[in-house]
């Protein structure tokens, strides 16, 4: 009896969708430490206000991301898995820095329709049919990303 696998066309799919659900809890993470923080600091705004928040806020969704992107990876036998990790959470990363920024941390389609797209291109790039749609679309993301964050930063 030969083990059973995963249907490979049910592989870009439950990576797109891990990824949005990866995404939703990181954000919500995030989200959890911004209120958070402007609930202690509200209390005395002419005070200056430095609190552990943010960087628990990014701790956590750092390792959600990172343990989720791992786990998710795995499961769906995406190889070599080091790469697949790194580039999802590259996008993920700079996801996060655009809604944090353009969208200010909300919930949105947009937001879930870009956390899905790292790692279902990651999972496409597996496919012989598929790489090299998957790669120019990872490329296109990654780029249209380091634009935005270069536009930004000059302004």
């Amino acid at each position: 009896m030969t083990p059973r696998g995963i249907d490979s066309r049910l592989i870009v799919p439950g990576a797109a969708l891990g990824g949005a659900a990866i995404g939703w809890a990181g954000l919500e993470i995030l989200r959890w430490a911004d209120h958070a923080e402007s609930r202690v600091c509200r209390k005395d705004p002419l005070q200056g206000c430095l609190t552990l928040y943010p960087l628990m806020g990014l701790t956590g969704w750092t390792a959600v991301s990172l343990l989720g992107l791992v786990i998710l990876l795995w499961v769906l036998k995406v190889r070599p898995l080091a790469l697949g990790v790194t580039t999802c959470m590259v996008v993920s990363l700079c996801t996060m820095m655009l809604w944090a920024e353009v969208g200010a941390l909300e919930r949105s389609w947009v937001f879930y329709l870009l956390s899905a797209a790292g790692p279902g291109l990651v999972a496409a790039l597996r496919s012989p049919h598929m790489r090299r749609p998957a790669a120019i679309g990872l490329m296109a993301l990654v780029t249209a990303f380091l634009v935005w964050a270069a536009w930004t930063t000059a302004h």
